[in-house]
Formats: C-alpha cells, sequence, structure tokens
C-alpha cells in the first residue's frame, strides 16, 4: 500500500515524467561549418529564454528568403550539437534551417521535466520563425526526431503554418513507448500496467496526427530497438494525408547513415510539400498601375 501511494504521489508532482528527459547542458555556439549561421535566443510563453542556431540556405540559387524553411524539433539525449547531424544536408539542398533547444537543454534555461513546457517550446521557436523578415512565412516545414517527433505533432496540429513534416522514429502514445522501455516491443500486462501508473497519457502524438490533413511522412525503422516500428505504422494509419516509409533494418538514430536514400526522400518531400505560394492573377500588374 505505501508502495502505491509513493508511486501515485510521483506521478502527480511530475517526478516520475522528469525522468523521460535526459538533457545535456553545455555551451552550443553556431556552427563554423555553414557560412552564415546564427545563435539565436527567444522566450518561451512563460519567459524562459531559449537558444539555437539559424542556418540559412547555403544554396546561392536559394537566398534565404526565396528558400523554404524547416524547423527542427529534435530528440531526447544531448543538445543541438548531438542532433544536426539529422539535417545537416538541408542546407546545402537550399533550405533554412531552425534547430533550437527545449528548456535545460544546450543554453537554454529551465529544466525539461514536462510535456506541456516543451510543447510551449517548440511554439516559441515556431513564433520566432514567422517573426524573421528574411523567410517565407508560408513556407514552413518540420522536421522531428523521436521525442521531437511526439511533441512537434502536437504543435503542427494546433499551428497551420507548419505546412508539412517530416516524422521520423517517434511514437505514438507516451504510456505505450514507457511500456515498451520495461517489456520490450511486446509488453506485458505489468509492463503495461506500470506504464499506466507512472505515465500519463495527455498529449497523444497519435491523437494530434489524426487531426491534422496536410502533407507528413513518416520515416520509420523496422529494426527500432528504441520505438518499436508499430509506433510509426499507428502513426501513419491515424492520418488520411500521412505516408508511411519503413526502413528494413533500421534502427532508431541511424537511418540516415543506413540508407542513404534518406537524404534525398526527405529533400523532395520538402521540395513538393513546400512550393511557394501562388499570387492571384494580375496582381503584379495591379500593383504596378499603382
Amino acid at each position: 500500500m505505501l508502495v502505491v501511494a509513493v508511486v501515485g504521489a510521483l506521478n502527480v508532482t511530475g517526478c516520475m515524467e522528469s525522468m523521460f528527459y535526459y538533457p545535456e547542458r553545455a555551451a552550443t555556439p553556431a556552427p563554423a561549418e555553414f557560412p552564415g549561421a546564427e545563435m539565436v535566443t527567444f522566450t518561451s510563453a512563460d519567459g524562459t529564454q531559449l537558444a539555437g542556431w539559424f542556418i540559412p540556405s547555403q544554396n546561392s540559387a536559394a537566398p534565404s528568403t526565396q528558400a523554404p524553411t524547416i524547423l527542427h524539433v529534435h530528440g531526447n539525449a544531448g543538445n543541438i550539437t548531438s542532433h544536426i547531424g539529422f539535417t545537416e544536408y538541408l542546407p546545402a539542398a537550399g533550405f533554412n534551417l531552425l534547430l533550437f533547444d527545449y528548456r535545460g537543454y544546450g543554453e537554454s534555461e529551465g529544466s525539461a521535466r514536462r510535456r506541456a513546457p516543451l510543447i510551449a517550446d517548440t511554439n516559441a521557436a515556431l513564433d520566432y520563425l514567422v517573426s524573421r523578415p528574411d523567410i517565407d512565412p508560408n513556407r514552413i516545414g518540420m522536421y522531428g526526431h523521436s521525442l521531437g517527433g511526439a511533441i512537434g505533432l502536437n504543435v503542427m496540429h494546433d499551428r497551420p503554418e507548419i505546412r508539412a513534416a517530416v516524422i521520423e522514429s517517434a511514437f505514438a502514445s507516451w504510456q505505450s513507448v514507457a511500456a515498451n522501455a520495461v517489456g520490450g516491443e511486446q509488453p506485458g500486462w505489468f509492463a503495461r500496467l506500470l506504464a499506466r501508473t507512472l505515465i500519463r497519457d495527455g498529449n497523444r502524438p497519435v491523437d494530434a496526427i489524426a487531426e491534422i490533413v496536410r502533407p507528413i511522412l513518416v520515416i520509420h525503422g523496422t529494426s527500432d530497438s528504441l520505438v518499436p516500428i508499430s509506433h510509426g505504422r499507428k502513426l501513419a494509419q491515424a492520418c488520411p494525408t500521412a505516408e508511411l516509409w519503413e526502413l528494413e533494418g533500421g534502427n532508431h538514430n541511424s537511418l540516415r547513415w543506413s540508407n542513404p536514400a534518406v537524404d534525398h526522400r526527405v529533400i523532395e518531400f520538402f521540395e513538393t510539400t513546400l512550393v511557394p505560394m501562388q499570387q492571384p492573377a494580375g496582381q503584379d500588374s495591379h500593383q504596378e498601375s499603382e
């Protein structure tokens, strides 16, 4: 009885969920290998200051003002320095890139304890992007990896500014992935009970994606040892505008290294979905006549 009471108290206070996150605090200077990369800061809804990088398009044929922009919502452990590898190829392909740290990660203030503040941080990153005069606010896409996919889908659900998304190695619900962590790919009743007891299941990514009607490419490896392929399948099945790409033998953090086709597929997806908005016929000539 005492054990049940202690576990219940930890769940109510949020201590159990705080164990879900693995941030690394460290200096995160803008990467010198990308000319024009900026260290940027912005503020979350509760006043927490967040840090990130804005990397402009490295393609001279697509300067930042004419390029689509990708918001990279990163995975769980480390900080932006350990996640840039997932999208480092996009600036050379003609995309602007914003990669930021949630609270408690890298140089961002605060601490990561619950999912709601991390969702707020991602909203703040999107607000920052939209406010920049050197990007096209009508051509914003999102790349979300693992935890970032789960967080990002909740933001995309509420924010039409995100016109398309690539969701890689993400989970469908918080409780189900916790059960997998305890009991493996096919968790037994005890693992599922423990997950339901310890982790709340609000803001489920599978519920968010089910109400999104914009293009989404779900990428998942069939040998993912952290988030089983069943999660990717559930996410794709829930959304009528989602496409699932299963990578045979792919694992959680190494899909683009084990399958070189990933870079090309992601670039092609964003080029196809983040097309320039068409101006109404005759608009330019009308402005000229004035």
